[in-house]
Formats: structure tokens, sequence, C-alpha cells
């Protein structure tokens, strides 16, 4: 079932010649500004923080607003929840740990020799948890979870606690498949490895992720958080409409996403993750390009929409990164190993999903470097998504 890709996704896209000057870059920004404005009101997000980096100059953007109420506008240092991008720090960490382990923790040892409790733990590997192939169940997906997130929605939740929903095979099976059998997007992945991460290093994953990523790249914007408030100053999260037709603030604890979900960040320090994350530059070139072992996506029906998804990254139209949606933000960063373009996009709406990625398609095509019609791509002319559109979920 593994599908062997590389950066370059050579039979997914075309590579275009792309922003050839900084002139060529501002002479664009108002179509792009145009794009993400549009988007804005198709899909009723407040507000959103965008940005661009090539070789040949860089534009950036905050539009609408962060306060709805105040009618704040956002800025562009303002903290956005990332909610899934999440999973790309934590499979980063991973590796790092297998890279300095001298052989001792490797993709493909069972998660069963490191944690106890994990159905079917002495055969799922570290591999299929990271690249979503491991057939557990989402705990997300659970409507136990669900009543218990409603009742109180800043609870603050324990990993162990939110693991109960996917491994209490009472109400429903604690596995979909056979480890390895398929690709099924499932935020239980993450919290595991998460788990791991702190069982192998004895320490939290906050300390870790601090030590290991956020220090060593300079993303004072990114953190870990526990509790239901961001970092100021931050855009509001928002989700539905009140009564009076205004959009609808939600504030969530984020121990209710843990290690699949709870991260917060800027547009400045996205833009620098996506090429770290692409390039693998916190991470052995042998290691990093096990990242781009990817499977399709397009046969599960509730995974966020890439073209394929490798070791906690994903990839649209030969662009690497990760997307995250769910209760009040998007968010997604994808970067262009080749031609060394990053693009960051932040959402503080989630009335509807993969919204980051039409966008991300659109402002393809006004940087003149869209997939070409029939590559396969979500960004393809005439695809925008390939119709793949779902409620906004949890942390998808």
């Amino acid at each position: 079932m593994r599908l062997a890709t590389n950066g370059l996704a050579a039979l997914l896209v075309v590579t275009l010649p792309g922003v050839s000057s900084a002139n060529d870059l501002l002479a664009r920004a108002p179509q792009l500004e145009d794009v993400v404005t549009s988007a804005l009101e198709e899909f009723h997000v407040p507000g959103a923080a965008v940005g661009i980096w090539t070789e040949n100059g860089q534009w950036t953007k905050a539009l609408g607003l962060a306060d709805v109420a105040a009618s704040r506008p956002v800025k562009l240092r303002d903290h956005f929840a990332l909610r899934s991008v999440t999973k790309s720090f934590v499979v980063t960490v991973l590796l790092q740990l297998i890279a300095e382990s001298n052989g001792s923790i490797g993709l493909d040892d069972p998660i069963g020799k490191y944690l106890s409790g994990v159905p079917n733990g002495a055969r799922i590997t570290l591999r299929e948890l990271a690249n979503m192939t491991s057939g557990l169940y989402d705990y997300s997906a659970d409507p136990r979870f669900h009543a218990a997130l409603g009742a109180d929605l800043t609870r603050e939740w324990t990993t162990d606690e939110l693991l109960a929903f996917a491994f209490d095979d009472t109400s429903h099976s604690a596995t979909n498949f056979e480890p390895g059998a398929r690709y099924q997007y499932c935020n239980t992945n993450t919290l595991v490895l998460g788990k791991l991460i702190e069982v192998l290093t004895g320490a939290t994953f906050d300390q870790v992720l601090r030590q290991r990523v956020l220090v060593p790249l300079v993303l004072p914007g990114t953190k870990y958080l526990h509790g239901a408030r961001l970092p100021r100053p931050f855009a509001s999260g928002y989700q539905g409409e009140t009564d009076a037709g205004s959009p609808e603030p939600v504030v969530v604890s984020f121990s209710g996403l843990g290690f699949a979900g709870a991260m917060v960040s800027t547009l400045r320090d996205l833009g620098v993750w996506g090429p770290a994350l692409a390039t693998g530059s916190l991470l052995p070139p042998e290691l990093q390009k096990q990242r781009f072992e990817a499977h399709s996506t397009s046969a599960d029906p509730g995974s966020p929409v890439y073209d394929a998804y490798g070791l906690g990254m994903g990839q649209v139209a030969g662009w690497w990164g990760h997307t995250g949606e769910g209760l009040g933000y998007e968010a997604a960063v994808f970067h262009q190993i080749e031609r060394n373009e990053t693009v960051a996009i932040l959402l503080n709406g989630s009335d509807t999903s993969d919204v980051p990625v039409r966008i991300f398609c659109r402002l393809l095509t006004v940087l003149g470097e869209a997939p070409a019609a029939g590559s396969g791509s979500v960004c393809a002319p005439g695809d925008d998504g390939v119709g793949r559109l779902k409620p906004a979920a949890l942390a998808d």
C-alpha cells in the first residue's frame, strides 16, 4: 500500500516557472489579496493572516477581524490555533529521537515495545502511527467524547482520558482494520506518539518541543497549550452564527486536542516552520527521505484534503506541509522544496473544512504555479478540492 513519492511529486504536478522577481510578486499582490478576501466572504471566515515567501521576495497580509465584537482587525503578529498542524511537530520530534537512538528505536518497531494498553500494540508500528495506517479508532469520532466536550468546552483533559474513548471497545471496535492495510486519518495516532515521546524522554512534550524545535528554529510565537486561551495578541476563534447572524465565538480547552492539535503560532513562525518541515533541516537526510513515502488520501472520506500523506506531513500539488482545522480555526503551511517557496495561511473561522487548501490552490493559480489539468492533484484547474467538503471536525 505504500506509494513512494519524492519532493518533486513528478507524477502529480507540472512544475511551472513561478515568481521570477520581487517586482513580479509585488505586481500580483492585488490579485493575491483578492483571492483571500473573496474566500473569507465565501466561507464566512472573520479574518486571516497569509504569507508567501520566495527567493525573490515575500508577500504577507492580515485581513478581516481578529475580534468581531470589538471590530479589531487582524494583525500579522496575532496568534492563531494551528489545530492539526501540531501533528507535523510531534512526528518531527519522534524522528529526532529515532535518529539519536543509535538504532535502539526504529520506525518499524511495534508501539507495544514502549507503551502498554494500545490495541494491536504488538503489531502496529511507529511508522503506521505516523503515516495514518494504524487502523486505530479515532477518539474524536466517539459520541461519548462529543457529549463530554459539549458539556464543558473548557474542561482540562489528560491524554489517557482521551485515549480511553478510542481504546474502550464496549461501544465500538478499538481498531478499524489491520495495521498497514490502508490509510485512514486518525487523531488517536498522534496522541499515542506524543505519549511515547514523553515516555522516551522523561519530560513533558512542551519541554521537549521547546528544546528540540522552538529554540533551534527561533519560533517565539509558537507554543503547545493546555488551557483555553491563546497568548496575546490573538485572533479569537469563530464557528457558526449567533441568533443575530454574527460569527459565534468559540473557546475550547486545547487539552481536548492534545498532541493531535494543541499548538498555536504566528504567521512569521509558521513561515519558518514550513521549510524546516519539508526540507528536514532538523533531521538526518536518510530519515527525512522516508517522510515522503506517502499514501493517497482520496479513499478516506474523513481525511483532510491532500494529494498524499506521508510521515506527519502531506503533499498538495508538489508542496509539502500540513493543514489543521476545527472549533474556530483553520491553518495550513506548505513548502515547495525545489523553488524554496513557502505559503502559510491562518484563519479564525471553521464553518467549512479545507478552506486553507482551497485558498492555497487559488494562490498557486495567481502565482502561475497551478498543476496541470488532469494531473490528479486537488489543485488541478476545475477541481478546487475535488468536492471533498465536509463539516468542520474537531482536529483534522
